[in-house]
């Protein structure tokens, strides 16, 4: 991601945070989970501002999460080492398993044919474009069964400003750490290859 399109996302999560005040004068306080609250008398516009991260692709329930709706799902905490073009990077982030999130769309597969979610994958877009694919394998305690994240939070701060991130665990680089997820795709790769 770009330094302008972070300091424009900055720009636009400061500007919406100065337009939501809270009806009852309380200033804003940061929540256990890393949210915003606002008070009682305020909705929660902030976290509402980002992206909803749209689930579609061979799903039966194509839908949309926003961060606040992400949050409200069980969260799990990872904490994470890999190589980036800065070097070796560790950091902590916490959010639902990328499984949870995609199990509420249903993911077409097909009981009857062995090992189905060997076939499917999930490609995960980033706000800027950037893109990549997890198995649905890996999620699947009886292959990998990888802790995969969107997170919510990195290193105890929200992610509200530039939304989800996607999280890999055990990966030597951090290619697959998705910034700014808006959409996720599930996909069956019998669609794409040719079986002759």
């Amino acid at each position: 991601m770009s330094l302008r399109t972070r300091r424009n996302r900055r720009l636009i999560a400061a500007l919406l945070l100065a337009t939501t005040v809270p009806l009852t004068g309380t200033a804003a306080a940061t929540t256990s989970t890393g949210g915003i609250d606002l008070g009682t008398a305020t909705t929660h516009r902030v976290l509402e501002a980002a992206p909803a991260v749209k689930v579609r692709g061979d799903v039966a329930h194509p839908r949309s999460f926003t961060l606040a709706r992400l949050r409200s799902l069980p969260q799990h905490t990872v904490r994470v080492r890999y190589q980036s073009s800065r070097g070796t990077e560790k950091h902590t982030f916490t959010g639902p398993l990328l499984g949870d999130v995609l199990a509420l769309t249903k993911p077409r597969l097909d009981a009857e044919t062995k090992n189905d979610q060997l076939r499917f994958f999930v490609a995960a877009t980033g706000s800027d474009g950037y893109r990549a694919i997890v198995s649905l394998s890996e999620l699947d305690p009886a292959f990998s069964g990888k802790k995969v994240l969107l997170a919510v939070s990195q290193d105890g701060a929200s992610l509200d400003a530039e939304g989800p991130r996607l999280v890999v665990p055990g990966d030597v680089k951090g290619g697959r750490y998705v910034s700014g997820v808006v959409h996720l795709h599930v996909g069956d790769v019998d669609a794409l290859v040719d079986r002759g």
